[in-house]
C-alpha cells in the first residue's frame, strides 16, 4: 500500500433539515463514480411508508483489482464513511458491515471488499411525513486501493415515493444476499476466548451434527491481533475446535476478544458476531515477540 495506516470509526449521521423535495414522477437513483469505484444509495423498498423502517444501503462497485476497506482495516487503510441528510423526523442507524475479505499485499494484510458490497442502514421514519416523494441524500467518503491507494468521494441521492404500503425495490436481492453475509448472533454455538501464551484461542462448539471446515477471525479493534500471522484451526475434544491466534507484538491488551468469526460447514459459510472474555493463561508483554505454534493452517 502506497498510503501508512489510518484508522477511524465509520460514521453515519442523520442531518435533520428542511429538504426541497424534487418534483413530481418517478423516483430516481443517482450515483456518482470515483477514479475506480462507483458509490451509489439504494433501498430495499420501491417507496417510503410513514411510520415504518426504511431500509437503505451505500453501494461500492469496484473495478476488477481494487478494494475498498472494512470497519477495522487492519494493517492499512480506512473505513468506508457515511454522512445521511434527512428530512425532518428521519433517523439513521450504524452502518452495518458484511463479513470482510483479506487482502494480502507483501507483509501488509488488510480486511475489506472487492467487487461490489453493499453497507446497509436502517432508517427510521416517522408517523407523519409531507409530500408524495422523498429525497435521501448521503455523503460517502473512501479509500480504494490496489497497488496503490486514492481517496474516493461521492454526493448520492435517492428519491422515493411516499405511499402506504411498499413493495421490493430494484436492489432488493442485493440486500437479501447481503443479510447472509452480515455477523449474527453464535445461536446453537457454543464460542469462548482464552489468553494462552504466547497468543490467543478461541474454542468453537458447532452445532450438534456440524463439522467447522475452515474458519477466520476479524477483530473488530485494531492493534489486537497479528494480522499476517496465520490463524490455525485444530480439533479439540468433545466435538470442539481451537481456533489459535497471534497477538499484535506492538498492540494493547485486552480483556475481551470482538470480532467476527467467519465460518465454513458442509452447510455453508456463515458469520458470527463474537464477545467474548479472555479467560486464562499469560498475558505476553506490549513489543514481546510472539512465535506461530507448530500447526497446521487451514
Amino acid at each position: 500500500m502506497s498510503l501508512p495506516a489510518v484508522r477511524h470509526g465509520p460514521i453515519v449521521s442523520a442531518v435533520a433539515g428542511a429538504i426541497v423535495l424534487a418534483a413530481a414522477g418517478a423516483s430516481a437513483e443517482a450515483s456518482s463514480p470515483g477514479p475506480h469505484v462507483k458509490a451509489s444509495l439504494v433501498a430495499e423498498s420501491d417507496a417510503v411508508v410513514p411510520g415504518r423502517r426504511l431500509s437503505l444501503g451505500i453501494r461500492l462497485k469496484m473495478d476488477p483489482g481494487w478494494h475498498t476497506y472494512w470497519s477495522n482495516p487492519g494493517d492499512s487503510g480506512v473505513p468506508t464513511k457515511a454522512r445521511l441528510t434527512l428530512p425532518d423526523g428521519f433517523a439513521a442507524g450504524e452502518l452495518q458491515w458484511p463479513a470482510p475479505e483479506r487482502f494480502v499485499t507483501g507483509p501488509i494484510v488488510s480486511y475489506g471488499y472487492s467487487g461490489e458490497v453493499l453497507l446497509p442502514v436502517e432508517v427510521r421514519v416517522p408517523a407523519t411525513v409531507h409530500g408524495a416523494e422523498v429525497r435521501l441524500l448521503a455523503r460517502v467518503d473512501w479509500l480504494e486501493c490496489q497497488e496503490v491507494c486514492l481517496p474516493g468521494r461521492a454526493e448520492v441521492a435517492l428519491t422515493l415515493p411516499v405511499r402506504p404500503a411498499a413493495g421490493p425495490g430494484p436492489a432488493a436481492p442485493l440486500f437479501a444476499g447481503t443479510r447472509r453475509l452480515l455477523p449474527v448472533a453464535p445461536a446453537g454455538w457454543s464460542i469462548t476466548a482464552s489468553a494462552e501464551a504466547p497468543g490467543l484461542a478461541l474454542s468453537v462448539g458447532p452445532p450438534a451434527g456440524e463439522e467447522l471446515e475452515r474458519a477466520h477471525f476479524y477483530p473488530l479493534e485494531p492493534r489486537v491481533l497479528d494480522h499476517a500471522q496465520p490463524q490455525t484451526l485444530e480439533r479439540a475434544p468433545a466435538g470442539r475446535y481451537r481456533l489459535r491466534l497471534f497477538r499484535d507484538p506492538n498492540g494493547v491488551a485486552v480483556e475481551r476478544l470482538a470480532g467476527v468469526l467467519v465460518v465454513e460447514t458442509r452447510s455453508g459459510r456463515r458469520a458470527l458476531r463474537v464477545d467474548a472474555a479472555l479467560a486464562g493463561g499469560a498475558r505476553p508483554r506490549v513489543g514481546e515477540l510472539i512465535r506461530p505454534p507448530r500447526s497446521i493452517e487451514r
